[in-house]
């Protein structure tokens, strides 16, 4: 697959020239009208087609104009264009993502908490979301920019509409389709510092509005801004074969190479999609997706004893999406299969998955202005270690076969009362699991009354849960090692009675668009969560003698701590002749209750003198207390500065940033020396630029210059220094 990727790509393009077809004018490429600027469609915030003015969530959507005339380079990096998400990168090109925060909960945790397990991502309406410990891994997203027409953003919690998962968001990204009849070609590439290489190529066609279809391929390899990594016990960036941990590794430097094969390596992945529209009747439109990529990737998502915070993943993916909107019936399957490595080089870190989603709606209109809408849902994810670990000694994570399945009910309703000024839009939802065996309720209330043309209010009040996780339910770990001259056992366990995290939200906004060239919108919100799991240390024996000194047993469990967020988001959107400002701000304050730093009940046994009594000190020990969440920025946002200097020439800045930050890992427990384990991260200001000139109708150049200040503070835990970063790129559309 990686010679016919490449090779698929160079083909498309060469076609372009070929099959090309003329636009009708060059500005058409760079130019769109004030009421294309202002008032753009989405369906994420209530699964009807409406303005974004009109929707009664906080919602924004970035286009594919938009995020061609950035310069952005990837998906994950287009979403630093829309307010109230938090993008931080680790390497060149993986970026950690939320949707208003409530990361690294709880503080001093390992990495595998640090990452967002809140926020659903999903491709045309089917979720891409790791069921092993929540959140999205990026980099194996099958699609890239030339695959997107647009991605839409719902803030707050989303259960009701998609389901478990969408605790803090749902990010949609929606693919293109050919809208010009006939042929349809578009080819992109860039390269830039740090041998950044980004190509991306599609072909298809469209014939009338009954058959279309394209065919796409994509390609990146990125290097990483720097050659060390981060050493704990020194403090210090050193090369690889200088990290303490490393050079611990009793494999030798076999198993060292085999972790990391490809040092200078950030990203390199590569994929294939093909998307096919069927529409045979007016009210009948079918559509499919398949795919499969490949991804390599050094970024940051666990550790252990032998190996340096950034670590290798590999992903290999394949998936299916079928969907069909006939008449007022709605049907949706979908299925992704692959192979996971998120710590190359350790056998118990790999697995093979697949997850079956499908879903039946069906739309009823008893009245005028009422849709009422229920459904019936079907999930399976299953996870398999057993083919790469022993599974009766427990060396896997999960040792065997992990499923778990949802079965759900859904309703939603839409109605218009008043002369359509006040809206009501309510949904419910009912899920349960296998495990945990229960019924889980989602619902939404949201409520939107326009006072006239130009002015909107509305309120939103909503719960919302996560979805049982693989590493929750099923972890069967047993780990041993060497103990004062003896071996010590400790047992890891899952929890099939864990309770869900769940947040509730309560919001409240204000749009208007006081002249045709300005709308404002802004949202005022407070959420709570609660249910964080955690690795509990529950019991243990010391031996005094014999070859096993001590066995314990640790579970997966549920914390005493809950957050609290209170917050607010500012997005003004202006166009003045050539000129689109888009400036957005958000504030918020996160608060912890009852966070104990301790993970191990009071029924432990007391350890060597060195470490505090459990009997006094353990997970009940916060009980009562608050603290600032320091992990998440009070203040970030950014903006899209967009001149439309000619019908060829455009110009773009988008700057971003965001307030200081303080990351806490295990480490920090372990050394308690306010250094070690903690990651003062300083506020930073980015500002990225980009130039784009129409050549022809059909060929257009970008020059665009990333970190453009050189901020080189980092932006996570222990990760690479961003740097100064410039790309040139090509690109054909006709």
């Amino acid at each position: 697959m990686k010679k016919i990727i490449p090779f698929a790509i160079i083909m498309i393009a060469v076609s372009i020239q070929v099959n090309g077809q003329k636009n009708d004018s060059v500005s058409s490429l760079l130019r769109l009208s004030i009421e294309n600027l202002m008032n753009i469609p989405i369906y994420s915030a209530s699964k009807v087609a409406e303005s974004t003015f009109d929707a009664p969530l906080s919602s924004s959507v970035v286009t594919k104009e938009q995020i061609k005339r950035s310069g952005c380079t990837s998906i994950m990096e287009a979403l630093r264009l829309v307010p109230g998400v938090i993008v931080r990168e680790q390497t060149n090109g993986n970026y950690d993502i939320h949707i208003r925060g409530l990361d690294n909960i709880p503080p001093n945790a390992a990495f595998l908490f640090f990452t967002s397990s809140t926020t659903l991502v999903m491709i045309d309406n089917y979720p891409v979301y790791n069921y092993l410990h929540g959140g999205t891994f990026w980099e194996t997203l099958p699609i890239d920019l030339n695959d997107v027409e647009k991605i839409e953003v719902v803030r707050g919690p989303s259960a009701a509409l998609y389901g478990p998962n969408a605790v803090s968001g749902v990010i949609n990204i929606i693919t293109r389709k050919p809208l010009k009849e006939g042929l349809y070609s578009v080819a992109n590439a860039m390269a830039g510092s740090y041998n950044s290489i980004i190509a991306n190529a599609s072909v298809g066609f469209n014939k009338g509005d009954k058959l279309s279809a394209i065919l796409s391929g994509n390609y990146q390899n990125r290097n990483r801004t720097q050659s060390t990594y981060y050493d704990e016990p020194t403090q210090r960036y050193v090369p690889l074969d200088s990290v303490t941990a490393v050079k611990r590794n009793p494999l030798g430097a076999a198993n060292v190479n085999e972790r990391y094969p490809h040092p200078d390596l950030a990203m390199r992945k590569y994929g294939v999609n093909g998307f096919v529209n069927y529409n045979p009747a007016e009210k009948v439109r079918l559509s499919a997706a398949f795919g499969a990529q490949h991804a390599e990737v050094q970024k940051e998502f666990a550790t252990d004893n032998y190996s340096a915070y950034l670590s290798t993943a590999k992903a290999d993916t394949r998936y299916a999406n079928i969907k069909g909107d006939i008449n007022d019936w709605m049907v949706q399957l979908s299925y992704v299969n692959g192979t996971q490595l998120p710590l190359l080089g350790l056998s118990k870190w790999r697995w093979t998955y697949n997850t079956l989603d499908a879903l039946v709606e069906y739309k009823i209109s008893p009245i005028n202005n009422l849709s009422v809408t229920p459904g019936l849902i079907y999930r399976r994810a299953i996870y398999d270690d057993s083919k790469y670990v022993n599974t009766t000694i427990k060396e896997g994570l999960w040792s065997g076969r992990a499923e778990s399945i949802t079965t759900a009910f859904s309703l939603r309703a839409d109605y218009k009362l008043f002369d359509q000024r006040l809206r009501l839009v309510g949904g419910a939802r009912a899920d349960k699991f296998n495990y945990p065996d229960r019924f889980y309720y989602s619902w939404q209330l949201a409520a939107t009354y326009k006072i006239n043309d130009r002015n909107l209010v509305r309120i939103v009040q909503s719960k919302a849960f996560r979805t049982p996780l693989i590493i929750d339910l099923f972890s069967n770990l047993d780990i041993t090692g060497p103990l004062s001259g003896r071996t010590y056992l400790l047992e890891v366990r899952g929890n099939k009675n864990i309770k869900l995290l769940t947040s509730t939200l309560f919001e409240a906004g204000y749009r208007a668009q006081p002249a045709d060239n300005l709308e404002i919108d802004l949202e005022l919100f407070t959420t709570k969560t609660r249910n964080f799991s955690y690795t509990i240390f529950e019991s243990g024996t010391f031996y005094p003698t014999g070859p096993l000194a001590f066995q314990g047993l640790s579970d997966l469990n549920n914390l005493t701590v809950y957050a609290k967020q209170w917050g607010g988001t500012l997005a003004v959107n202006y166009v003045a002749g050539a000129w689109q400002f888009k400036p957005f701000v958000t504030l918020q304050k996160t608060m912890l209750y009852d966070y104990s730093p301790y993970a191990n009940s009071p029924e432990v046994p007391p350890l060597p003198s060195n470490h505090n009594d459990p009997a006094t000190y353990n997970i009940y020990s916060g009980m009562g207390t608050k603290m600032s969440h320091n992990a998440t920025p009070s203040c970030y946002g950014g903006a899209y500065i967009n001149w439309n200097a000619s019908p060829r020439l455009n110009i773009n800045l988008t700057p971003w940033f965001y307030s200081a930050q303080t990351q806490l890992q295990s480490s920090n427990l372990t050394y308690n020396d306010g250094e070690r384990g903690v990651e003062n991260i300083k506020g930073k200001v980015m500002l990225n630029a980009a130039v784009t000139y129409a050549i022809t109708k059909m060929f257009t150049l970008t020059l665009s210059g990333r970190n453009c200040f050189n901020n080189e503070a980092r932006e996570f835990y222990r990760a690479d220094a961003p740097a100064l970063m410039v790309f040139g790129g090509a690109s054909f559309e006709f």
